[in-house]
């Protein structure tokens, strides 16, 4: 050992490998799914992917469900497709919206291969910005949905007043005379 200064305090040497982990700290981390890097502990990340198929001998002979008013026969038809399309679309976006903050929060929370948090906040709008964007589409989808039906309404609004439902037909004018 070399003595260092006025101090005159001992100074290992330096270490010439890494140092080595006793075998039964290392049973325990493969226990807690622990990693260690030259940097710090790295946290274990756990994605749980699940599916879960239900087929019933019923189900396999029907047709998908067509939206309501698929088949354009009426006024009613076509404003009940818009807003099925609207409805469902509207769903989807709150769905897909939180699904975007919810992956951004979790990957916020991931270190770089260096075992950094300075990029994590980066990483994580630069992956959930795309779900954010599936958001603001399907927004675009309801909002286009509104637009269709009141297209048709205007496109056709004279066809429309003359075989509407419900609708009271103009009495015809009597002709003009002095009398």
């Amino acid at each position: 050992m070399a003595t260092q200064g006025r101090n005159l305090q001992p100074v290992p040497p330096r270490p010439r490998h890494a140092p080595t982990v006793p075998r039964s700290d290392r049973q325990i981390n493969n226990k807690l799914n622990v990693k260690f890097s030259p940097d710090g502990i790295i946290p274990p990340l756990a994605l749980h992917l699940s599916k879960t198929t239900v087929v019933n001998a019923a189900d396999t002979q029907k047709a998908p469900a067509a939206l309501p008013g698929s088949n354009f026969s009426s006024n009613e038809d076509i404003r009940a497709f818009a807003n099925a399309i609207r409805q469902q679309a509207r769903d989807r976006a709150g769905l897909r919206a939180m699904d975007a903050e919810a992956l951004d929060t979790i990957l916020r929370m991931i270190p770089d291969t260096t075992g950094s948090m300075a990029g994590a906040r980066m990483r994580a709008r630069r992956v959930s910005r795309w779900l954010k964007k599936i958001a603001a589409a399907e927004k675009l989808i309801a909002k286009s949905s509104v637009a269709l039906y009141a297209s048709f309404q205007r496109e056709y609004e004279s066809e429309l007043s003359k075989v509407g439902k419900g609708r009271a037909q103009p009495t015809p004018r009597a002709p003009f005379t002095w009398n």
